[in-house]
Order: C-alpha cells, then structure tokens, then sequence
C-alpha cells in the first residue's frame, strides 16, 4: 500500500487507495445556512487595529494549541462533496508536522502607527460624519497581497484561516481571513476570544457546533407557508421573478456604472441625538412606538443618503438579525461558543422617496426587526434561507421592479476581545489612548457595494461604516453634509 501524504486531499491518493481517505477523514457537512449562494464563495477579511504592540510568537504559538488541542475544525480543509456538490470539512485525524495549520506571516515597523498617513483619521476621528479612506486602502495597508481575495482565488489544500500581524512601535494590526462558509462576524469574534483565552494559558469553552446543526431545524418551506406570504422577504423565486430581478440590478448599474467606496464615520454623539430627536417624533405620533436603537438611526441615515436622486419606489430593506441568545441551541453564552452563521433576515417594505422622514425609515427598520425576533418567524426564515440555499439561487431579498438595500451590523460582536495576554510588554496607559477599531468585509471582487452597508464597530468616539454609493451621489452626499454636517435637515 502507497504511504499516505501529509496533506490530505482525495487528488493526492492513488486512484486504488482513495476510499483510504475518507476512511482516515472525518467528514463534517456544511450546512445549508452556511453556503447560501454567493456565501459558498466569499472569503471574510478582518482587520483589528489594536492600540497595544503585540508578541507575534505569542499569538502564533496560541492559535496553534487553540486548533490542536481544542477546536480542532479550525484545522480543515474545505472541500466540494464528490457526490452532492456541497461543501464539506475533511478534519484529518491527527495533525502530523508537516499539516498547515493556518496560514501565518508578520511584520515589524519601527514607526508609529500615526506615521501611517491613511490611519491618522481613523485614530483622530472627526466631530462630524467623515468619508475616510475605503476598505481597499486597508487591504493595500495590511493584507498580503498573495492571500486569496475570494475562495476561488485559494490555492490547492488551503486552511481555513490566514493570518498576517503588523506591529508597530506603539499598536498593532492583526489581520484575519476564513470562508464566510466557516463564520459570520460574531464567528470569527468567537474565534479570537477563544485564540486570547488560550493565550492566557487557560482552555477555552468546546466549541459547539462541531458537527451537528444547533440552528432551529424548523420544516420543509412548503409546509409552512404559501409563495405569496413570503414576497419581500427573504425566498426562493421562480425563474421569471428571479430574472426580472436581476434585470433591475443589471439595469440600475448600467444608467450609473462607477461607484465611490468610503469608510463612513458617524459620531456617537450625532446618532444619539438623531435618535432621542426621532424618538419623540414618533411619540408624538403614536402612543406606543417601539423603542429605537442607535443601529435604527445608522440604518435610516445611509438609506435615506441614498435616495437623493430618487422619485418614489418599493424598496426591500433588509437587515441581518443575530441569533446567538434568541433560540435554543444558542441561549446565554452558548452563542460564545458557536462560530458558523447564524444569521435571519428582517425585511421591511415599503414606499421611499427622497421626501421620506427619517424617523420613518428607522420605525420600519425597527417593527422588521421586532417581527423577525418572533419565534415563529425565526423558524419560516431558516427555511426559507435552507431552501435558497438548496436552490444554489442567488440570496438578494427583492421583489421584481423593486429596489433592495441591505445593512448588517456587527458592532456587539467585539465586546470582550482582549488582546492584553498577547502583549510584547506591559502598555503605559496613555492619556489620549484610542479603542480598539475593528474593519471588515466580505464581497466578491467585481460585485457592486452600493446596496449594502456594513456598520462594522462602535468605539466610544462612534460608529465605523463600510459605505458605497455611485459617484453623483456620493457628490450631492458631500455637499449635504458640507451645509448640515449635524444632520439636522436630512
């Protein structure tokens, strides 16, 4: 019998002793909700700049005991399923010397981070909303430019993460890149807090979610509801629907091709003002309106931003919805240990227009949301979103001659990440210290971005936002908040 390889794919056996393969692989099914189509393609790029400089070997040493000895799933490869086409992990069952763990590289600058002229807004934010440098200019900065940008750029037998460290004289940024398949933004936050409990030399929690499908299984789509009760939200659509859909899309770009990509900072300040000011319209209008969150307000402003140029239409709004703590399987700190997507949609439908009050689009984004917390709701939206999946349709909540825009916010995944226990040596406390920014984003290269926003961290100075919009209105945006950087009129 042929000696097996070290790097374990099915391609490096002989044909005579592939089924040796599988037998030595445990074999782990991605499920449905994880490789939504263009999931299955995408590969997450995190980026935490840290205000500490930190101990490459440190860090390195812990990710490596973390896969080994505890979350050994970190470990596998990502492979399509010979028989059903779907992905699956192949997790070998021991990792000899030669098996990549994870793909690790850093580099050290004499420098301070402030000597980096891109970053000196991100560290010094505006009072006001700023456009800062995109999240290409932070790819270019901090991710090496061999890495796979998406998952059809990755090299054969590739690991699931890539890891590169740039320390400077006085920060740090660590930057991280995994298949969306093996993690949502909460996921790949889960993944650090467990990588910095083991760098504390303590063992993290077992991860849950190894193998089997902790999200609420819930029941064929068809026995749920009809067709029509699912119109704007998220569902499978028929080949004409699906069609006029992305006509519309194709259509919209075409009469505005080129598009203008920002980080968009929004003072702490001004959202609450917004919101405490738009909260007391709405009482003065309803006698019981719900209560508005700060990511209600972020929400209505980029959606309203984006209809300057617009006459009334349908719009499908969207938002991801957690589910970590809000079904069982993932109740309290459960959700701490799970990693793969765990993500709803809440949709809201309605009439927009250049005229549409503020406090309006934030109530509907509000009610969307309350609705799709609702059990039964949790249970029809993870069938459909199983069902779309199967389909291999592409996942866009819109109805034909509507328009979409979706918004997702991963600002409560961070809360707790400590990078302390990886320090080079103990930090002074500096009076002017910054907190911890962390950026993000998962896209296919050549996709438009100007239906969505990512409203990717909180730090106590305000929110940091993944924005695009085409080029003539990102003009008449910039000329707005040039007369009324308060927002005041908007």
């Amino acid at each position: 019998m042929d000696k097996p390889p070290h790097t374990y794919t099915p391609a490096n056996y002989p044909r005579k002793n592939r089924s040796l393969y599988f037998d030595l692989m445990e074999v782990i099914s991605v499920h449905l909700t994880d490789q939504p189509n263009p999931v299955d393609r995408l590969r997450s790029r995190t980026f935490f700049i840290v205000p500490n400089k930190l101990d490459s070997e440190v860090l390195k040493d812990a990710l490596d005991r973390l896969i080994r000895n505890h979350w050994r799933k970190l470990g596998a490869r990502l492979v399509s399923s010979p028989s059903t086409k779907l992905l699956e992990y192949h997790v070998p069952p021991s990792f000899d010397e030669n098996y990549v763990l994870f793909n690790w590289s850093s580099t050290t600058k004499a420098e301070s981070i402030r000597k980096v002229e891109e970053l000196s807004v991100f560290l010094s934010p505006s009072q006001n909303v700023s456009f800062l440098p995109s999240m290409d200019v932070i790819d270019k900065l901090f991710r090496p430019a061999d890495w796979p940008f998406e998952r059809k750029d990755e090299p054969p037998n590739a690991p699931l993460l890539y890891l590169h460290l740039t320390i400077f004289s006085d920060a740090s940024v660590v930057a991280m890149s995994c298949p969306h398949v093996l993690a949502d933004q909460f996921g790949v936050a889960n993944i650090v807090k467990a990588w910095l409990i083991v760098a504390r030399g303590e063992a993290p929690p077992d991860m849950l979610g190894y193998r089997d499908d902790v999200l609420p299984p819930g029941h064929p789509i068809f026995d749920y509801i009809d067709k029509e009760s699912r119109k704007g939200m998220m569902r499978a659509r028929g080949k004409r629907d699906q069609a006029a859909v992305m006509a519309g899309i194709v259509l919209d770009i075409v009469k505005a091709r080129e598009e203008e990509s920002h980080i968009a900072f929004v003072p702490a300040q001004l959202v609450e003002r917004l919101r405490e000011r738009e909260s007391r319209t709405l009482a003065e209008k309803n006698e019981s309106p719900p209560d508005l969150s700060n990511g209600d307000i972020l929400t209505a402003i980029f959606t309203k931003m984006t209809r300057y140029d617009r006459s009334e239409y349908s719009l499908n709004l969207s938002q991801t919805v957690n589910l970590r703590g809000r079904v069982p399987g993932l109740w309290d700190n459960d959700g701490d240990r799970y990693i793969h997507n765990a993500l709803h949609y809440a949709t809201a439908n309605f009439k927009i227009s250049a005229s549409t009050p503020l406090h309006e689009i934030a109530l509907r984004n509000r009610q969307a949301i309350n609705k799709a917390l609702e059990r039964s709701e949790i249970e029809v939206g993870l069938a459909a979103l199983r069902d779309v999946s199967k389909r291999r349709q592409v996942m866009l909540i819109c109805e034909p001659f509507e328009k979409l825009y979706s918004v997702s916010n991963w600002c409560g995944a961070w809360k707790g990440i400590d990078f302390s226990a990886a320090e080079k040596e103990p930090q002074m406390k500096r009076e002017h210290a910054w907190d911890m920014i962390v950026l993000g984003q998962s896209k296919l290269a050549k996709s438009p971005t100007r239906y969505r926003v990512s409203i990717m961290c909180k730090t106590k100075e305000g929110f940091w936002c993944d924005f695009a919009a085409p080029l003539k209105i990102i003009a008449r945006i910039k000329e707005h908040l040039a007369n009324d950087p308060l927002l005041e009129r908007l």
